[in-house]
């Protein structure tokens, strides 16, 4: 079952992020706490790391922009 990966809630007021580029290429195998891609909230930037082992899909374009919740991607 692919885990699932959505925008994250990174900060108390954050409504929105941009996923501003991927670390990992899709198709990559990925490890649990490897950085797979970065994001920007309000004009500050983190890396963000895989929740589990597998093989990395993505499901939007860097540079997107999303709410809270949306799904970025999945590891299958």
């Amino acid at each position: 079952m692919p885990t699932i990966l959505r925008m994250p809630k990174a900060a108390v007021s954050m409504q929105e992020g941009t996923v501003t580029s991927w670390l990992a290429a899709d198709g990559q195998s990925v490890t649990e706490g490897q950085p797979i891609y970065t994001l920007e909230i309000e004009k500050s930037t983190m890396d963000v790391d895989s929740p589990a082992n597998g093989i990395l899909k993505h499901l939007v374009n860097a540079g997107t922009t999303l709410k809270v919740g949306e799904v970025i991607g999945e590891i299958a």
